[in-house]
């Protein structure tokens, strides 16, 4: 090609000097195509060569952005694309009739307190030191990926025979993971929880279930507080399966108001007489009947419904009490969850408002433990409510961390007594000794006392010997529905109009 494009350029040299204007013209037309000719390829080639490298820079620019596609910005690690990637190629060339894929997934805790404490910078920091932690320990031919916030994940082949040694692994990763880390004369350490996964040999790879699996045990063993690697087993998901759809029930069950109020009632344990009703919530299922609150309240907190479903009971509660003869009153209780809510108080007073309810006969119970968790908020919340004319209980009194300074502090209606010191009251000094104390406290700071848990004759009389005003529990009634209430107010009526047209 050199030699041709020499011999070409020489040939133009030649056209485009006098000497070929003496040609014969045929010849110099002939020699003008073929200088054209030459031209062309020499234009078509440089092209050609232009395109390559054109092509060339395209494909390594796809190379480029396919690496960074896959791959963990801050760790290095691959990220979730990637790590379903390597995956794949994990299993194409690693596992087989006698090599499992085994998938751990690592999630850090406590880890957002650095970012709240030191910043994002220092964040990310310790998230690249993990992450250089975690490429030393994991084998050749492993993927160990970010992928997300505080969550990895590392998967391999291993040996059906050496299963265990995914497991020593874990446990090396946890260790490490946890330790203490020096980042630019900042000392910072975090936890870490895993969950291991795996698909049997011969089975064919799908990542993405292996994946769920491993993070359903990784939740297993934050729930259970596990402090070593968590193996999946299949009753894990079974409990997933069935919290799915308890989770499902519980929203349908709030968009078709199955969740019902009923009714403690509570006496005067000196006299007998009714005083009020503390609402309890009950779900309607439609298959199970009615159901109690262990099962759906925590539930229903975990998921963040909690205060739509409350909301509705009390709504319920007031519509239902409102009818009632008497100013009997109305408690209702306030889960630690909704204390986050800084629109409480106004959401309760829009109940009231909106049924008609008599803000004086309403009475919010509020956990000792999270009452005094923020006593900021709780002052707060306390105020706003008896600004209002709503009353304020302390419920599951001696069982938190209370402050006696808070209590003088925050304006208090009553205070209840938690069932666990009730339930022993009459045979342990120690009990009785706890409810005497409150008993004086209350009667010193002019707080009425309630007593719940009163399940037998004994409890209930030594509740009223200890000073407690009113009580509660199985002893005085069962809870019950809104009917069942206006039933037993109907009897207690006709009961007094008949004593008293016996003493006429």
């Amino acid at each position: 090609m050199g030699a041709f494009i020499w011999n070409g350029s020489s040939l133009l040299h030649f056209v485009a000097s006098d000497r070929a204007s003496g040609l014969d013209p045929s010849v110099q037309v002939a020699a003008a195509a073929l200088v054209l000719n030459v031209a062309l390829i020499l234009f078509g080639y440089r092209r050609y060569a232009d395109l390559q490298q054109e092509a060339a820079l395209r494909a390594e620019g796809e190379r480029n952005a396919a690496v960074q596609a896959a791959t963990d910005s801050i760790t290095g690690l691959a990220n979730r694309k990637g790590f379903a990637e390597g995956v794949d190629t994990l299993c194409e060339g690693a596992v087989d009739a006698d090599h499992c894929l085994v998938i751990i997934s690592l999630q850090m805790q406590r880890f957002k307190r650095i970012n709240d404490r030191f910043g994002f910078d220092m964040g990310d920091a310790l998230l690249k030191r993990i992450g250089e932690a975690m490429s030393a320990h994991v084998p050749d031919g492993a993927v160990t990926a970010r992928l997300s916030g505080d969550e990895f994940a590392i998967a391999l082949a291993v040996h059906k025979a050496d299963l265990p040694s995914a497991e020593g692994l874990a446990e090396a990763l946890l260790r490490d993971v946890s330790r203490t880390y020096d980042i630019a004369g900042t000392y910072v350490q975090v936890g870490a929880i895993s969950g291991i996964a795996s698909a049997p040999p011969g089975v064919a790879c799908r990542a993405p279930d292996i994946l769920r699996r491993a993070d359903i045990a990784l939740d297993h063993a934050r729930s259970a507080r596990a402090a070593r690697p968590t193996w999946f087993d299949s009753s894990m998901e079974r409990a997933l399966i069935e919290r799915s759809e308890l989770e499902q029930a519980i929203r349908v069950g709030i968009e078709h108001r199955q969740f019902i109020p009923y009714f403690e009632p509570q006496v005067n344990l000196a006299t007998g007489a009714l005083s009020g009703f503390e609402v309890l919530a009950r779900w309607q299922h439609p298959n199970r009947g009615v159901l109690s609150p262990e099962i759906f309240i925590p539930v229903a907190e975990e998921m963040g419904v909690i205060g739509p479903l409350s909301e509705l009971v009390a709504a319920q509660a007031m519509e239902a009490a409102r009818e009632w003869e008497g100013d009997f009153s109305l408690s209702i209780n306030v889960s630690p969850v909704q204390l986050n809510d800084l629109w409480l108080a106004q959401r309760l007073v829009r109940l009231i408002t909106e049924h008609g309810f008599p803000a004086d006969r309403l009475i919010v119970e509020i956990t000792e433990s999270s009452l005094f968790a923020d006593v900021d908020l709780a002052r707060n919340l306390v105020v706003s409510l008896k600004n209002q004319g709503v009353r304020l209980a302390l419920d599951d009194f001696g069982t938190g961390f209370s402050s006696l300074s808070h209590l003088r502090m925050l304006p208090l209606d009553m205070i209840k007594i938690d069932r666990s010191f009730m339930a022993t009251v009459h045979v342990d000094r120690e009990s009785a000794a706890i409810v005497k104390a409150v008993t004086t406290l209350a009667q010193a700071l002019s707080i009425p006392v309630t007593a719940e848990g009163l399940e037998d004759a004994a409890t209930y009389d030594k509740a009223a010997a200890l000073g407690a005003h009113t009580g509660q529990g199985w002893f005085v009634s069962k809870p019950m529905d809104a009917d069942a209430v206006t039933d037993l107010l109907h009897r207690r009526a006709a009961a007094a109009e008949t004593a008293l047209r016996q003493v006429g």
